[in-house]
């Protein structure tokens, strides 16, 4: 029997918790990582259950985070995350590039995927 989490009063296994988290859990979550490892600008690694708790907290932060960097970031819980590059949509690898590009680092030598 696989491992359950509960959220919002529902239970769900891992297996279903890594299909809701396929893209947009994870990229928010893959963001504060990146943003970490690139400049220490958001907290590192989270496990699944406090992110869901400070699913706030932690948008907020990551969201300050890609500011700092000249990026605007609509993130969300449940549907794709939107990235802003003065006031254009860009894609997600973009802002990632843009930001390596800004800290004079190669995406390819990150230490993680980031959920790219």
């Amino acid at each position: 029997m696989a491992d359950e989490k509960k959220i919002a009063n529902e239970m769900l296994t891992d297996e279903e918790l890594d299909g809701v988290a396929g893209g947009m859990y994870n990229e928010t979550a893959g963001d504060r990582r990146f943003l970490n490892d690139l400049a220490g600008l958001a907290g590192g690694y989270s496990t699944r259950r406090p992110f869901f708790e400070d699913n706030e907290k932690i948008s907020r932060e990551v969201t300050a985070a890609w500011s700092k960097i000249g990026i605007g970031v609509e993130t969300n819980l449940f549907t794709a995350n939107k990235y802003f590059k003065d006031g254009v949509e860009i894609p997600r690898r973009e802002a990632f590039k843009i930001a390596c590009d800004k800290y004079n680092k190669n995406l390819q030598d990150m230490p993680g995927d980031y959920n790219l």
